[in-house]
């Protein structure tokens, strides 16, 4: 009775302050959120701690290598775009209390700069005065931000080059390879954003591959189980070959608070003093580009005008230099016509010879018989 009593009491209570008995919940937070494209102009200064992340490869960890790389951006500022990074792979001689017939050692470091780009949506009217049409071919799209629509904004690219050093001893049959080897090649991938944590840092998700020229010495051994050793069995010499360096599924852990979508921008959405001199800078060189093409149009006007005028002037010359010619001809046969004509004339009124010489005879005929 005393304890209901009691009850009744402090639910009275309870009720007269606006509260129950009811136990109180925490107020808790969503621990991570979705990242979404920032589209906000502005230039942003990082800190060390926000240029500054964390990723392993997951491919790597499937082949049961450990691994973990180390990324830092080149420049403080969100529109920087360029990146060096480092990454190890390690395992090598696990513990055993005897020498196993199956060897799997493996020690890489590699170093690497990267090139973050973002697809850009070109309109083709806005840009028809200038080169930046959007690609079409895919061979185009591989290394180019332009874009007649951009169907994954949230999607960051990357291209750049790398070098390693490799160290290995593999033995999975009766004959094992070990030696040393040096690569280098390209890289190429695309970031995906995924979450965001409150304290600021986020995970991404990670895609790529790398290859290139390799160089390595090989060297052939094989398990000696009586001795419990491992005898080279060949030394083979250096060789250059073509190699797979990394299959990429990997993680990003990006330390700070500036997300992957509020960095590596294009500097002409956020600087507006840099996209304000740019396109000083473009114009100008258009309007010259203008200008010369105007003033050689013109120019080839103004010279095509004249070799027709002086084409029509010389045909005129032409014509009347050859109808002087054609009157000289002509004036030149009909004096020799002329003169022709008086020649015969005088041929015809001038006595041959051999009349002239019959004439003669007669006469001197009739001297002879008078005498």
């Amino acid at each position: 009775m005393l304890l209901s009593a009691l009850a009744m009491v402090l639910q009275a209570q309870n009720q007269a302050q606006g509260t129950t008995n009811k136990p109180k919940t925490r107020k808790t937070y969503a621990p991570v959120n979705q990242m979404v494209p920032v589209e906000t102009s502005g230039v942003d200064t990082l800190s060390m701690l926000d240029r500054f992340a964390l990723r392993t490869n997951l491919v790597d960890w499937a082949m049961l290598i450990p691994n973990i790389g180390a990324e830092f951006d080149v420049k403080n500022k969100n529109w920087n775009r360029w990146t060096v990074g480092f990454n190890v792979r390690y395992n090598w001689q696990t513990s055993h209390t005897y020498n196993p017939s199956m060897v799997y050692n493996l020690f890489e470091a590699r170093i690497e700069g990267r090139q973050y780009w973002r697809a850009r949506q070109i309109d083709k009217r806005q840009n028809a005065r200038y080169k930046d049409q959007p690609h079409k071919h895919f061979y185009d799209k591989i290394f180019s931000i332009r874009r007649s629509k951009v169907k994954h904004k949230t999607i960051t690219w990357y291209r750049g080059l790398f070098a390693s050093y490799n160290k290995y001893s593999i033995l999975f049959g009766s004959e094992g390879h070990q030696g040393t080897a040096y690569m280098g090649g390209v890289t190429y991938g695309f970031v995906r954003p995924m979450f965001a944590f409150e304290n600021g840092n986020s995970i991404d998700l990670e895609f790529g591959v790398s290859g290139g020229v390799m160089y390595y010495k090989d060297d052939v051994y094989k398990h000696d189980i009586e001795n419990d050793c491992y005898p080279v069995v060949e030394r083979k010499p250096g060789a250059i070959l073509p190699m797979v360096n990394e299959l990429r599924v990997g993680l990003v852990y990006r330390l700070g608070h500036v997300p992957v979508l509020a960095k590596y921008r294009y500097r002409r959405d956020v600087d507006l003093d840099y996209n304000s001199k740019k396109d000083d800078i473009r114009d100008k060189r258009y309007s010259h580009r203008d200008s010369v093409k105007n003033y050689e149009h013109d120019y080839n006007m103004i010279l095509r005008k004249f070799w027709h005028v002086y084409d029509s002037i010389a045909r005129v010359d032409k014509a009347n230099h050859l109808l002087s010619i054609q009157q000289m001809q002509l004036a030149a046969s009909e004096k020799s016509a002329e003169k022709s004509k008086k020649e015969k004339k005088i041929k015809k009124a001038k006595p041959s010879k051999k009349e002239s010489a019959e004439a003669v005879e007669p006469k001197r005929k009739e001297g002879v018989h008078e005498e």
